[in-house]
């Protein structure tokens, strides 16, 4: 009865395909980049230039990190077995993630203001806030690509 649940149960892993993460890579960068370009170009719009100034930066800054850490964890970290676990340490397997697609985040919402020019619109001391704006949605999608690699 073992061996057919055993059996099973590798049969479910092939086809769901419920590996391991991988070891993070160069590759990651790029799905991350295209993920947030994705996402930055579906949520760029006129109300969040509106009220990009009104917004609290702190406050999206701080929900921008919960999400992130929140998706890193579900997403990749607890798709790690338990022997795993105890050799790749959370703090560093964040560590890693969360820089990267939070950096990659603000890259692509400042390079998409520029792109269209939305930078014209906004005072010189909006900017900050409006890319920070702009980053929650890019960095959910960076941080969604590594989902999609899954499938």
């Amino acid at each position: 009865m073992m061996v057919l649940q055993n059996d099973v149960n590798e049969i479910k892993r092939i086809l769901l395909r419920e590996e391991p993460p991988e070891h993070f890579s160069f590759k990651d960068v790029a799905r991350s980049f295209f993920g947030a370009l994705f996402l930055g170009f579906a949520m760029l719009s006129k109300l969040l230039v509106d009220v990009a100034s009104n917004l609290n930066i702190w406050l999206i800054v701080v929900f921008t990190s919960l999400i992130l850490t929140t998706e890193i964890y579900f997403i990749g970290f607890a798709r790690l077995k338990y022997q795993e676990r105890k050799t790749r340490y959370f703090a560093e397997f964040w560590a890693k993630r969360f820089f990267t697609f939070y950096i990659v985040a603000i890259a692509v919402s400042a390079m998409l203001i520029w792109l269209y020019t939305i930078n014209t619109l906004v005072p010189q001391d909006g900017m900050i806030s409006l890319v920070l704006a702009l980053s929650m949605p890019c960095a959910i999608g960076a941080a969604s690509a590594d989902l999609l690699r899954k499938y």
